[in-house]
């Protein structure tokens, strides 16, 4: 009796593997020879002497590894649930299927389930970041092949992209290698905070991707929440850009700010709002031309309130901006939409850059708290991401 050798791995030889982190199923055929099956003796050694000089007919017999995808969904508001879906399919030729190795944890994740809102049905999947394992290409994908490490940002419109799940369906260009000096948990960070604030900078604030030399009168970035994990790009990607930047943190996360290279920072414990738009504006005079908050409306105030009020600005306020907010004729006001890197694939240059500035190590890695325990530790994790006070460490889950 001949069996493929995946066949005895599974079953005969007490491998307890999961069949969800087996590769592609493929049939497995084996043949019994000496038995014809036409016949109906129990015996394989008692056939008739009349036939043992017949041919014999082996039996194939075809076994299909079905594989499930373990899933966590939103099952109503504010509820969560567990499932064992069926592998994704393909929507189209140019999709990729990543086995998820690690997944990071992001407000939004919390705040979509607290609020009802970027949930276009129930049961839903979120989770807008991942590294992984590519599992399965399209038959039209030809720059992502089966078992390249690989990290993604998704979008939330579609389920199979949702990143708490254990196969994770993205278009191909949406799929980035992993650098080479990075771990599957630290590409976990890239997707969300990475991808933000290159596409922030870049593409809505209008900074030239390469770097610019100085010049005699310096441009101002104001980055409200300069500590926080996409600020903490944001502040590297910028002054790498020629731009001088003025973070705003609290006194816990002032060093952190300072070694990223932060030209000045400024400290928010214990004063007013306006005592620190007077700070800022005594820094930089008129010059603050580029803004981006990422605290919350009352912040998105004052940042306009600091920038320039002769010059033209931009200001991407990340953590929303009031319909009542009075914006200045000199400010020009971006909202910044992320879902744009899913869209459109022109958007995929800002994601190869930020990964060349990570392999060469032009950019830093914000530090990681590290959940073990796949899927069954992410709610744990978002309520401690709620509770904040990260103090600019990025949450990630290891899936595996």
């Amino acid at each position: 009796m001949a069996f493929s050798r995946r066949f005895l791995g599974c079953f005969l030889c007490g491998d307890k593997k999961d069949v969800n982190d087996l590769p592609p199923a493929t049939p497995v055929e084996f043949a019994i020879e000496g038995k014809n099956p036409q016949k109906s003796d129990d015996s394989f050694d008692s056939e008739p002497e009349s036939t043992k000089d017949e041919e014999k007919t082996p039996l194939t017999v075809e076994v299909q590894l079905i594989r499930k995808n373990r899933v966590l969904v939103v099952a109503s508001k504010g509820t969560y649930g567990f499932a064992d879906e069926p592998f994704p399919e393909f929507a189209h030729d140019k999709e990729v299927v990543i086995s998820n190795r690690a997944t990071g944890l992001n407000p939004i994740d919390y705040k979509s389930v607290d609020y009802n809102f970027c949930l276009p049905e129930f049961p839903w999947v979120t989770g807008r970041e991942m590294a992984g394992v590519v599992e399965e290409v399209g038959s039209g994908v030809t720059d992502v092949k089966v078992g390249d490490h690989v990290w993604t940002s998704t979008y939330y419109r579609d389920r199979r992209a949702g990143c708490f799940q254990h196969y994770v369906t993205v278009p191909a260009h949406t799929v980035l290698p992993l650098p080479s000096n990075l771990s599957f948990d630290h590409a976990a960070c890239l997707g969300v905070a990475g991808l933000t604030a290159s596409m922030t900078l870049w593409r809505w604030l209008e900074v030239p991707m390469t770097p610019q030399s100085s010049s005699s009168e310096a441009e101002y970035l104001l980055l409200w929440g300069g500590s926080a994990v996409t600020g903490q790009f944001a502040i590297q990607i910028a002054t790498r850009c020629g731009l001088k930047v003025i973070a705003v943190t609290s006194s816990k996360t002032q060093t952190l700010a300072q070694s990223l290279g932060a030209h000045h920072v400024v400290i928010r414990d214990g004063k007013t709002e306006a005592e620190i738009v007077a700070e800022i504006r005594s820094i930089a005079g008129d010059n603050i031309t580029k803004a981006i908050d990422l605290v919350g409306t009352k912040t998105a105030n004052f940042c306009m309130e600091a920038m320039s009020t002769s010059k033209q600005g931009i200001f991407a306020p990340l953590a929303m901006i009031s319909s009542k907010a009075v914006i200045p004729a000199n400010i020009r006001v971006e909202t910044v939409e992320m879902k744009q890197f899913v869209l459109n694939e022109e958007s995929r240059i800002y994601a190869l850059e930020l990964n060349r500035l990570v392999e060469t190590g032009t950019i830093k890695l914000p530090d990681i708290h590290v959940l073990e325990g796949g899927l069954d530790v992410v709610i744990g994790g978002l309520e401690r991401l709620k509770g904040g006070d990260m103090a600019g460490k990025k949450m990630v889950v290891r899936m595996v």
